[in-house]
């Protein structure tokens, strides 16, 4: 199971390689700004698949295909016939939960009106005196 394991490690390894290789002799052919809007898919009858996240960027990407075929030809000797840009929706990010409401003790708010009380500045006094009203009483 082990040798089963490794070689199939190693293919994974291997393709992730290649994926990166196609990437980067892509995107020496692309604008900056393309950069972080395509992925590499790989290549399936003499056609490279790049993956983008949006219309406009798959209308855009659309406009190079023949320079990133000239690309992977110069720089790893691959000749292809045409480019496919497909669309793909990325994963929506998981939004944090609200934060919890923070609550002002007793205590520490009886220690901010004794700050308050030794500030000669009277805006801030002013605004530390209104954060230790803020107190919730223990229920």
């Amino acid at each position: 199971m082990d040798k089963v394991n490794d070689k199939l490690s190693q293919r994974i390894k291997r393709k992730a390689l290649d994926l990166k290789r196609l990437k980067q002799a892509i995107c020496a052919s692309l604008p900056l700004d393309c950069h972080p809007h395509i992925e590499v898919s790989g290549i399936r009858d003499h056609q490279l698949i790049i993956l983008t996240d949006s219309p406009v960027w798959q209308t855009r990407l659309r406009m190079y295909s023949q320079s990133m075929l000239e690309a992977l030809h110069q720089h790893l000797n691959i000749r292809l016939n045409q480019v496919q840009i497909r669309q793909y929706s990325p994963q929506r990010k998981i939004e944090d939960p609200p934060p919890t409401p923070r609550i002002l003790s007793e205590h520490s708010a009886h220690l901010i009106a004794q700050t308050a009380n030794c500030i000669n500045d009277p805006e801030l006094q002013s605004a530390l005196i209104r954060l230790s009203s803020k107190a919730k009483s223990p229920k």
